[in-house]
């Protein structure tokens, strides 16, 4: 078998996988919030609008979901984790965002009510220089519907 035939095979399997993973995932968290700005979450730029945030674990991975409502219609994906920690149990959650080259991005999201705690991998600062605006942090509310 050529490689193109074998790594076509892969992808496939690879994209069945990942299909079956949402039939079987548990919902661990669930809460809505109000963007207030256009957004970047891991490699996709969110219009500001009304979310729908979960955690959802399958085969001992977890994964943090984003559904909304777009103007080309309804958006949904996953959003892809970089390390958790634990943090104290609390009422709300929280979206943080970090300012890089003008864009807020995704950094952070506290799940208030499971007491855990998600960094997400953010870009690097192009041409290796902050502008005056990056870093500066944003916090977004989440109220847990779960």
């Amino acid at each position: 078998m050529n490689m193109q035939k074998t790594l076509t095979l892969l992808a496939l399997a690879f994209a069945l996988v990942i299909a079956t993973v949402p039939a079987n995932a548990q919902q661990l968290y669930k809460g809505t919030f109000t963007l207030p700005f256009e957004a970047q979450f891991g490699s996709s730029i969110v219009e500001a609008g009304q979310y729908t945030i979960t955690v959802e674990e399958a085969l001992g991975q977890k994964m943090i979901r984003l559904y909304g409502q777009s103007t080309n219609g309804p958006a949904g994906f996953t959003v892809l984790t970089g390390s958790s920690d634990r943090v104290s149990p609390g009422e709300n959650g929280k979206l943080k965002f970090v300012d890089i080259n003008g864009i807020p991005t995704l950094k952070g999201f506290e799940a208030g009510v499971i007491g855990q705690s998600y960094t997400f991998v953010t870009p690097k600062v192009k041409g290796g220089e902050r502008s005056a605006r990056s870093g500066a942090e944003v916090t977004t509310e989440i109220v847990a519907t779960h």
